[in-house]
């Protein structure tokens, strides 16, 4: 498609778009250079696009500039490629308009990216991934570069984390990841961090010894950037932390909100570019939790939507952009998401009707930077009370909300370990 056929308002809020990335963060000449040759064709003289008039009146030479013996414009030309590129290749990698500065010219191109076919009426393309026999997935992400899956399950009683091809039915136990959980990747796909009681460890995806690389009480998720920074909850209660994939001293990085009655801040993802960030902020006031953008540079924040499990941000979505996926009523939402403005835009759509989830945890779903998406079906589970002769009498609590529980000797109680509103009581008999 081109400009004819393409709203300029479209072409111009690309620009915005392009000019507030990273690859143009410091940019000054080139922002510059982008939006002036694009202005000059969007108002028709794109014959007055030349090396002289941009190097006056974009660079900053004067009116006795010679291209001959200044190469200025073919210079900063080709370093706008460069970033156009890398822009395209990063964060803009699902846009649907395509600007571009084609060598040997400086009057500028626009497309529009073709979106790839949808399967099946455009359905989510569903095929089933087994866990080890008698075990069952316990939490799983899968990579950035959408070819392997990571997945703590159960081997001999004893917790592991193990790693498949999603192109092999063979998945493999990871040696030195005993009692591990949550896991994540970096960037380039050929590591994983994870948590075990007391410790963040990494270890490399074709095996080795995990190393530490910071102390924890009880993991709560993390994110590890491009930039070379794992982001990391901790505690069960409290916020998040940044420590280098080499370990060291881990620092605070966001501050509870007090006003929302927050407790905690997990299961983090970062955003293109790698300083910005998506978490979960659980708060103890029932509707106040909330999917929040945070920045590595501030611990100020801000609210996207309302949500008691963590949310993943998808740069790629069947015949969709870019969106942010979250969970709503027990469904798997995305909607629209534009991450360089942190603004939702559009309307949310249901991914898949139903997911499993629990309040205050990542819903079971994992999206690559290439578009996969591995999702859990929901497996609702009801804690109920029976009598002797098998008859219910009642429910007790809501769907889901019950994680393990005892029945007292006297038979007469039972403790539930449960996400709970602190005013609600369960019954007893």
């Amino acid at each position: 498609m081109g400009l004819k056929q393409m709203d300029a308002e479209r072409i111009r809020a690309q620009v915005d778009r392009i000019l507030a990335s990273a690859a143009f963060a410091d940019a000054a000449r080139a922002s510059s250079f982008l939006r002036f040759v694009v202005e000059r064709k969007l108002e028709g003289h794109a014959s007055e696009i030349k090396e002289f008039v941009i190097a006056v009146e974009v660079l900053g030479r004067t009116s006795s500039f010679d291209s001959r013996t200044d190469p200025i414009v073919r210079v900063e030309a080709g370093r706008l490629r460069d970033r156009l590129s890398s822009y395209y290749e990063d964060e803009g990698e699902a846009d649907l308009v395509l600007i571009s500065l084609p060598k040997g010219g400086y009057v500028p191109e626009f497309a529009e990216r073709r979106r790839p076919p949808a399967p099946g009426r455009g359905a989510v393309m569903r095929l089933s991934i087994l866990p080890p026999e008698n075990a069952s997935f316990e939490s799983f992400a899968v990579s950035p570069d959408g070819r392997k899956l990571a997945f703590t399950a159960a081997l001999n009683e004893k917790m592991m984390l193990w790693v498949r091809a999603l192109d092999s039915l063979d998945a493999r136990p990871l040696a030195g990841t005993e009692n591990a959980a949550y896991p994540f990747w970096s960037p380039d796909s050929l590591s994983i961090g994870f948590f075990v009681p007391h410790k963040l460890k990494v270890v490399d995806v074709n095996g080795g010894p995990a190393r530490d690389i910071a102390d924890v009480v009880v993991g709560r998720g993390g994110a590890w950037s491009s930039e070379g920074v794992i982001l990391f909850c901790p505690r069960p209660i409290g916020i998040l932390y940044q420590v280098p994939p080499s370990g060291g001293a881990a620092t605070p990085v966001t501050s509870l909100d007090e006003s929302r009655a927050e407790i905690v801040h997990a299961f983090p993802q970062f955003l293109p570019g790698g300083r910005r960030f998506l978490y979960l902020a659980a708060s103890r006031r029932p509707g106040e939790s909330s999917i929040r953008a945070g920045s590595l540079d501030s611990t100020g924040s801000k609210v996207l939507l309302s949500a008691d499990t963590g949310a993943a941000y998808a740069p790629v979505l069947r015949e969709y952009g870019a969106s942010l996926l979250f969970v709503h009523d027990g469904a798997l939402m995305a909607q629209p998401f534009e991450s360089h403005r942190l603004q939702l835009c559009g309307e949310p759509m249901v991914v898949v009707p139903e997911v499993r989830h629990q309040r205050w945890q990542q819903a079971s779903f994992s999206t690559s930077s290439k578009g996969v998406l591995l999702y859990q079906g929901a497996e609702h589970q009801q804690f109920c009370w029976f009598d002797r002769q098998g008859k219910l009498l009642a429910p007790a609590g809501s769907q889901n909300d019950c994680l393990s529980f005892t029945l007292s000797p006297d038979e007469r109680y039972v403790a539930l370990h449960r996400h709970d509103d602190p005013d609600t009581i369960l019954p007893t008999i």
